[in-house]
């Protein structure tokens, strides 16, 4: 009697396509990558002996010679693809709210 609509297997992929275009945009824009980078620096003791002479001594500091920044990028082809996908779909969309506040504003 009640017989139930099956949803279009296009529909199904759409939606997880969204899902994950979602999830993609907000770890992008949320920086938990740059977070987690930021929190890894490393610095020896050994350096920092050599960071509290040069201080004492009054001597011009470059702090990027005290850091350890060599890292593996363990980035990939796909989370290139899709940073670059959710930035060019975020500038379309921020574009097109741009153009509706417009109209809305010439309209009123």
């Amino acid at each position: 009697m009640n017989k139930k609509k099956k949803i279009h297997p296009c529909l199904k992929i759409l939606g997880l396509l969204f899902v994950v275009f979602m999830a993609l945009f907000i770890a992008s824009q949320s920086g938990y990558y740059e977070s987690e980078v930021r929190d890894k620096v490393i610095v020896t003791e050994e350096k920092i002996k050599e960071f509290e002479s040069l201080v004492q001594n009054g001597k011009t500091i470059d702090i990027n010679t005290f850091l350890d920044n060599e890292r593996e990028d363990y980035r990939s082809g796909m989370s290139n693809l899709g940073d670059n996908l959710t930035s060019s779909i975020a500038s379309v969309v921020s574009v097109g709210m741009d153009v509706m506040t417009d109209i809305l504003k010439s309209l009123f």
